[in-house]
């Protein structure tokens, strides 16, 4: 944590707190939980639940796939993983579940041209 704090003055935030954060030398757990609630208002730091910081990185990771080109069907997969990693949180369920939507998909006759166009156009709501 004190190198957290070290970044954050470097980055022009400044407090009490941030200092007394940054002059620890090997703090205890206590030490740092006495501390960082202070020092994380003086960052303006945020805490997010499990959903919405899982939302966060699908958006991400959709804006990253979509960016390197043409769709693979296997990276809703990641968004499955991301989906279970984060607890099955709601605001996920919709593309924590897209691998057995292709997997019903292709079940029904879809072909993989119409299953990757389907799943390209999920990934461009999901990161707009």
């Amino acid at each position: 944590m004190p190198a957290v704090a070290w970044d954050a003055l470097e980055a022009g935030l400044d407090g009490p707190a941030i200092r007394r954060l940054a002059a620890f030398e090997n703090p205890t757990a206590f030490q740092v939980a006495e501390v960082l609630p202070k020092a994380k208002a003086e960052m303006r730091l945020t805490e997010l639940g499990p959903g919405e910081a899982a939302m966060r990185l699908a958006r991400l990771l959709a804006a990253e796939i979509l960016a390197h080109g043409e769709v693979n069907l296997c990276c809703a997969k990641q968004f499955e993983w991301l989906w279970i990693k984060a607890g099955f949180p709601r605001e996920l369920e919709s593309v924590g579940t897209m691998n057995d939507d292709i997997q019903i998909d292709y079940s029904i006759g879809q072909t993989p041209s119409e299953v990757r166009e389907w799943l390209t156009e999920r990934l461009r709501a999901l990161s707009a």
